[in-house]
């Protein structure tokens, strides 16, 4: 019986220091706190919530708060974070909140704060990481208030990161972007405003990547829908713009030919045999045979000619009686009529 007394006794003794221990840790991880020393409270309420066994069953109210403690010193060391300019490492804190008691309110105090971001990026020009903030404050599935101000916001972000990507030459990035805000609440007007510039800094670009279907079918749905704008008549010149007929003269054998060439615009038929007339477009060949006629009118058929003996000659279909050659030009695409063998 004096055995017992003294294991229990020791006992009493081990849990009543535990409980001093305790105690003592849970005011230094308040004096932490209030010091602005948040890591170091954090980590002295985390270690307090693991204490277990029967050293700690006399005072069990500083082990068992310690956990949510912990949370809520998460929770002002964000706010902190986010008060000196660190939004994304406040962001970080808040999204560890995990207490069922206080998930709620970090999950608004992060919506809220990525709206901040989003409006400070906005205000520096920074619309791509703007709009990366509101995707983050979706993603969070945020309260009406602020999800209503995501709304608000993702057309006007838009709009801006387009015509940033229209000043740096991404025509068609900015043409998706607007097409895809144009259907949000609100957005027509500005939408609308902003296309024409992305419509042609686009078919600009796809011009510079030889996509000359898409560059024509861009610069039309210009011309088409913003007719009277600057970037309209622009797009209309783009299209009517004559372009360049190429070819390379060469004999039966293969070998270049050097020449003197020329598109006629009209081609008649007489009882004698044909003639043509100008407008006429020339080039000459060079001694590889190649030819450029630089800037033809966009239509045609135009008649291709070669000076031989003194006298223009063309290549005529003997069935039909027509050009052999027959030179077609379309808006924004080069002709070239590769090899011609002259007879």
């Amino acid at each position: 019986m004096v055995c017992l007394g003294a294991v229990v006794a020791g006992v009493l003794g081990a849990g009543l220091g535990a409980a001093g221990e305790t105690r003592v840790a849970a005011q230094a991880a308040r004096t932490a706190s209030g010091a602005g020393d948040f890591g170091i409270a954090v980590a002295i309420d985390n270690a307090l919530a693991l204490r277990t066994g029967p050293a700690f069953v006399l005072d069990r109210g500083d082990v068992d708060s310690a956990a949510r403690t912990s949370q809520a010193t998460l929770l002002t060391w964000a706010a902190a974070l986010a008060h000196g300019g660190h939004a994304d490492q406040a962001a970080v804190l808040l999204a560890s909140v995990t207490d069922p008691g206080l998930a709620g309110s970090a999950a608004s105090e992060q919506a809220n704060l990525l709206l901040d971001a989003a409006r400070h990026d906005a205000a520096s020009g920074d619309y791509a990481g703007a709009l990366q903030r509101l995707d983050e404050v979706s993603r969070l599935r945020p309260p009406a208030a602020a999800a209503a101000q995501v709304a608000a916001l993702m057309p006007q972000y838009e709009v801006g990161e387009a015509g940033a990507l229209t000043a740096a030459g991404h025509g068609s990035d900015a043409v998706a972007l607007l097409d895809s805000a144009a259907s949000e609440p609100g957005a027509a007007p500005a939408v609308a405003g902003a296309l024409p510039a992305a419509l042609l800094a686009a078919g600009r670009e796809q011009l510079a990547l030889l996509s000359y279907k898409e560059a024509a079918a861009t610069l039309q749905r210009l011309v088409q829908s913003y007719a009277g704008t600057p970037q309209a008549r622009a797009a209309q010149q783009l299209l009517r713009a004559g372009q360049p007929v190429t070819g390379t003269l060469t004999d039966k054998s293969g070998q270049p030919v050097s020449a003197q060439v020329r598109l006629s615009t009209h081609f008649f038929t007489t009882p004698s045999g044909y003639y043509t007339t100008g407008p006429f477009y020339y080039a000459t060949s060079d001694s590889d045979g190649e030819f450029t006629v630089p800037s033809v009118p966009v239509g045609g058929p135009y008649t291709f000619e070669i000076l031989r003996g003194g006298g223009w000659t063309t290549f005529v279909d003997p069935v039909s009686g027509q050009p052999a050659m027959p030179v077609t030009v379309t808006p924004l695409v080069p002709v070239d009529m590769a090899f011609i063998a002259l007879s």
